[in-house]
């Protein structure tokens, strides 16, 4: 069997038997967590795996037709450019046994693929908890962009003696107001969740990328039926936030969430992150990802920051360009169709800003 493989999204048992013999898997690398992805228009989900001897590794990405862009329309042929990119979330190698000999190796090969198969470049969003963006320092360009923030999860004492004295405040503050926090994975409070996501991501003006279809929530529900609890904050029997949590292999995330304005002065969604972690103690996770801010040090981080001042953790990204006369030829059909494209701006895919 080759060194290298391209699993297909159609070979479901192959793919998450490859995931889970690596110790450090989580959530973003299953199977059922890429369903979802195939109706955002990001590509098809497939999972390069490499294993060699000793090395073995493994992530996940979408192989997108760059024709298929919206930016490309009319000025590239289909089926003949296409690129790498790792999905929302979090990604980038699971390895075992590292080798730098292998590791070049492995570049070696996927160069090889890429070339053969008119793969232009890749875009990983590397995972703040693994820090695996060091297995591939001397083969892709990496940026750090911004924190993370974890928190500790090991017992319920440890999490709050970490908040920030505001954060405490405002889960007391939730409590006065007889906020309830309830697990609710009903199909009602689905469509609540979806409701309140979709309000939220209006109010604060998201990239129209974020507003996911009913295809991408009726596969996620589906799908990912085991790995998530949908935590609602109720008020009068009605649900006025909510948050998918993700749950896998002792890790915990801060997925989706969606919040009613009008309640927003009593602090449900502190009071709702705390409940979770205090879930998460009493159900063997030890790490409760919450991510970051939509920018660096925005109010949102700042949110998150206040549940864990210790916690925060780098996230990087990274690229690779296989084939940089064809990166450039990219760039120069945006420049030549587009008057309003900078061809030197910091997107690391440029030709995708």
């Amino acid at each position: 069997m080759d060194a290298l493989q391209i699993v297909s999204f159609s070979e479901k048992d192959r793919w998450n038997g490859i995931v889970k013999s690596f110790a450090d898997h989580d959530v973003y690398y299953m199977h059922e967590y890429m369903s979802a992805f195939r109706h955002t228009g990001d590509g098809s989900p497939c999972l390069i795996y490499y294993s060699g001897d000793p090395m073995r590794l493994c992530y996940v990405v979408l192989s997108s037709d760059i024709a298929e862009s919206p930016r490309f329309t009319g000025v590239l042929e289909k089926g003949r450019y296409h690129d790498f990119a790792t999905p929302y979330g979090y990604g980038g190698p699971l390895v075992s046994h590292y080798s730098s000999d292998e590791m070049s190796y492995f570049f070696a090969l996927l160069k090889d693929y890429c070339n053969q198969n008119g793969i232009v470049s890749q875009f990983i969003r590397f995972h703040p908890l693994l820090e695996n963006q060091a297995f591939f320092a001397d083969h892709c360009e990496l940026r750090s962009i911004k924190k993370t923030v974890v928190i500790d999860a090991t017992n319920s004492a440890t999490i709050y003696a970490n908040m920030e004295p505001r954060c405490r405040g405002a889960i007391q503050k939730a409590k006065q107001r007889d906020i309830q926090i309830n697990i609710d994975n009903s199909d009602q409070a689905k469509v609540e969740f979806i409701r309140l996501y979709l309000e939220t991501m209006q109010r604060h003006h998201a990239a129209a990328y974020y507003f996911f279809n009913n295809a991408f929530f009726d596969d996620f529900f589906s799908n990912m039926e085991g790995s998530y609890n949908l935590f609602c904050a109720m008020s009068n029997k009605k649900i006025i936030s909510a948050a998918i949590i993700l749950c896998c292999n002792g890790n915990m995330h801060y997925h989706l969430s969606g919040s009613d304005e009008a309640f927003r002065q009593f602090s449900p969604n502190n009071l709702l992150l705390y409940t979770a972690a205090c879930w998460g103690v009493d159900n063997g996770y030890h790490k409760f990802h919450l991510g970051g801010g939509v920018e660096v040090d925005d109010s949102l981080f700042l949110f998150k920051r206040s549940f864990n001042k210790k916690g925060t953790l780098n996230f990087y990204i990274g690229r690779s360009i296989f084939n940089q006369e064809n990166f450039r030829q990219m760039v120069n059909l945006r420049t030549g169709s587009d008057p309003d494209f900078d061809p030197n701006n910091d997107y690391m895919i440029q030709y995708r800003a």
